[in-house]
């Protein structure tokens, strides 16, 4: 899926030279935001007072090469295929954390996002762990306004980019309910966050969320 070498294997996804160049998240991670630290630590530089109403977060990688390739592919080439690995793999994280999810949700679009790229990357991830982990997809949220990009923007201003962004359109669904977010990527977090406020602000008990890859802290701890 990176290299474009022929594989013979059934269900082979990499060559050998790919899969050791493989960025899993297996090392010290921030016990709250589940991202890649230098020693393990309770709340890294990243979630410590940010990320409050997520409750657990945990990723399958680390966002580098040829991970992030992957993501990328995915999601801006239409690569879709690529997805059932993805959920593959999120399966696993999910039942070595234990996260017991009543709902899967997923990062909703506005119609004018969707539309420009024809589907929603989020939603098909979160559709193919339910087949894996036999939780039901939420239909509960809508984004209703537009954002800037958030890969250009810093911490505070994703926040502020975000502010509004999400509704829950279905509020009774998702009272004293334990919600897992699904999403390709986490970078600062931002965005899981504003979901996860909307979701507790609904009445939801546990928001968590699930990510193929998260953004190692700047300074690393």
């Amino acid at each position: 899926m990176v290299c474009g070498k022929e594989v013979f294997e059934k269900g082979q996804d990499f060559c050998d030279e790919c899969k050791k160049s493989l960025p899993y998240n297996d090392g010290p991670i921030c016990a709250h935001c589940g991202r890649k630290v230098i020693a393990f630590e309770n709340y890294c530089s990243t979630c410590k007072n940010v990320l409050v109403d997520l409750d657990m977060c945990r990723s399958a990688f680390s966002y580098d090469y040829p991970i992030s390739k992957l993501i990328k592919d995915a999601k801006y080439n239409r690569a879709i295929y690529i997805i059932d690995y993805f959920a593959k793999q999120l399966s696993l994280v999910y039942f070595q954390n234990y996260f017991n999810a009543d709902y899967l949700v997923y990062i909703p679009m506005t119609e004018k996002a969707l539309e420009k790229r024809g589907y929603n990357q989020s939603k098909m991830l979160a559709e193919k762990l339910s087949e894996r982990i036999n939780v039901r997809v939420l239909d509960c949220l809508k984004k209703v306004k537009d954002t800037e990009r958030q890969a250009t923007l810093g911490r505070a201003e994703r926040l502020k980019n975000l502010d509004g962004a999400f509704r829950v359109v279905d509020k009774k669904s998702v009272v004293d309910k334990n919600i897992l977010i699904v999403d390709d990527v986490s970078t600062t977090g931002a965005t899981a966050q504003a979901v996860a406020s909307r979701l507790k602000k609904a009445g939801a008990k546990i928001v968590n969320l699930i990510t193929v890859a998260s953004t190692p802290p700047i300074d690393k701890y």
